[in-house]
């Protein structure tokens, strides 16, 4: 998990450097105004997918769920929630800390992000993508869940195991 924490503390800080360096610079016209704002802004969207992960990961931990984390750090996923060991609670918990991730995303990237820039132009366009993926992809599950009562088994993400090792 430490790597995998220390990987997404990177994306984090990165989005954040680059929105300082770059973002206001997106305001101007021209080739290298396009490539910071879509830098800055692209980042920024990555940052919010590892964080919504994160909240995915730090919600269901807290409600006492079992987890595989990933060997391979090149993956998006961090971790597999393990259906056959957690209850529906702790797949709703697990579910809605990420939701609440992104709707804080949401939120920010309307709300504090400066209009005008092409930057905040991809930021808010990179978080409302992943926004629509969260709910179309991960919203039928939390419902299907519900409706069968219990964990549905199309919600573990294949990861590959190995060193990494499991958190029960």
């Amino acid at each position: 998990m430490a790597r995998f924490a220390r990987r997404d503390a990177g994306i984090v800080a990165l989005a954040c450097l680059a929105w300082v360096l770059l973002a206001r610079r997106s305001a101007g016209d021209g080739p290298s105004a396009d490539l910071f704002g879509v830098v800055a802004g692209l980042l920024v969207g990555a940052a919010a997918y590892v964080l919504h992960e994160w909240g995915h990961l730090l919600a269901g931990l807290a409600a006492g769920g079992a987890f595989g984390m990933n060997a391979n750090l090149r993956s998006p996923f961090a971790f597999r929630f393990d259906p056959d060991a957690n209850s529906l609670r702790q797949f709703v918990v697990m579910s809605l800390g990420g939701f609440a991730v992104t709707a804080a995303a949401i939120a920010l990237a309307w709300g504090l992000l400066p209009d005008g820039l092409l930057a905040t132009r991809v930021a808010r366009g990179a978080i409302a993508f992943l926004a629509t993926l969260t709910f179309g992809l991960e919203l039928p599950l939390l419902l299907l869940g519900l409706a069968r009562g219990r964990v549905p088994r199309e919600a573990a993400v294949p990861v590959e195991s190995g060193s990494a090792g499991d958190r029960r």
